[in-house]
This record gives structure tokens, C-alpha cells and sequence, in this order.
């Protein structure tokens, strides 16, 4: 039987899972640089990063935390960092390039595929998690626990707004005159 106090635990352990798959999103959004190039990661971890020899995204980085938890399918990665399985199978692509993922048949079922980190990868991911984990803590831990279900679902609410400002804008530059889509200038 789980205690109040264990199940507030894990259900505050949940929403820093889910506010640091969203922090990428809103951080590429945002304006506010996370690490792209392996050297930065290495600085923050203290791992080498040579499967990067160029840029990585908050896309990758959200898939890296993912699969800091165990091997996922294209779609339930999809489904954690919110984002289509076309999406995420093109990161995954990338990652799979360096080095640093794998995709390998479901042992239940050949017709699944999984992705998972090699395991050159696996403490380098779970080192970013506890990092970028561990910086939430600091900054949330005066919050209430509602305060912080509050939080992390304006997060979410502004990752999923930040994507359709990213749509809007690619509406209003393909409009003929470069004008909105059913916004006149007039």
C-alpha cells in the first residue's frame, strides 16, 4: 500500500518528468540556448560527446532523456515529448548517425521496433536527466505541489501555443503578399 507521502512523491516525480521533456521545446522556443554541440553536453555531464560532430536539437536532447527511461517505440516517444512519429523517426535518424541510438526488433513482437540508446549513450543520458533534473528541483523546490501541477501545465499549454505560433508563421510567409491567412491589412 502506498503512503501519502509516496504517492506525492511520485506524482511530483511525474511532473518533473514531464516539465523536463518540455523545458527543450520551450527553451528552442523561447530563445534561451540548451547545449547543442557534444562539447557542451560534455561540460555539463562530464562525458565525452565524439558521436557529435555538429549540432544537436532540443528535439534530440528530449529524445535522449527519453530514452534515459528504457527503450520506447517511435510512437510512444512521439507521444511522451509531443510531437509526431514523423518527427521523432527523423531525430531518431540522426541519432542513429552519431552513434548514439539504436533501433532494434521488440522481442514480444518482430514487427515492433524499439529505440535505445547504445550503451556508450546510457550514462550520458541519465546524466543530462539528473542535471537538467536537478536544476528543476532547485528552482521549483519552494513550490506547492499544486503550485507545481499549476506550472508544469502552463508549460505544456505554452510548449503546445509556442507550436502553433511556429505554424502561424509559416501560414503568414507562404500567404501571397506575405499577409495572415484571414487578416487584411486594411
Amino acid at each position: 500500500m502506498t503512503t501519502g507521502r509516496g504517492s506525492r512523491a511520485a506524482g511530483r516525480e511525474r511532473l518533473l518528468e514531464d516539465l523536463l521533456l518540455l523545458i527543450p521545446v520551450l527553451s528552442r522556443e523561447l530563445g534561451r540556448a540548451w547545449p547543442k554541440k557534444g562539447r557542451e553536453i560534455a561540460e555539463i555531464t562530464g562525458c565525452e560527446m565524439s558521436g557529435i560532430s555538429g549540432g544537436i536539437s532540443p528535439g534530440h536532447v528530449q529524445v535522449l532523456i527519453s530514452l534515459s527511461g528504457g527503450a520506447r517505440s517511435v510512437g510512444a516517444i512521439a507521444e511522451e515529448v509531443g510531437v509526431s512519429s514523423p518527427a521523432v523517426s527523423q531525430l531518431v535518424d540522426r541519432l542513429v548517425e552519431h552513434g548514439m541510438v539504436e533501433r532494434r526488433s521488440a522481442g514480444w513482437d518482430g514487427r515492433v521496433v524499439l529505440v535505445d540508446l547504445v550503451p556508450e549513450m546510457q550514462d550520458v543520458a541519465r546524466r543530462i536527466t539528473a542535471v537538467y533534473r536537478g536544476h528543476l528541483e532547485e528552482l521549483m523546490g519552494e513550490m506547492t505541489d499544486e503550485e507545481m501541477r499549476a506550472f508544469v501545465k502552463g508549460a505544456k499549454l505554452l510548449a503546445a501555443g509556442a507550436g502553433n505560433l511556429e505554424s502561424a508563421i509559416r501560414n503568414a510567409s507562404s500567404a501571397p503578399g506575405g499577409e495572415r491567412e484571414g487578416v487584411s491589412a486594411g
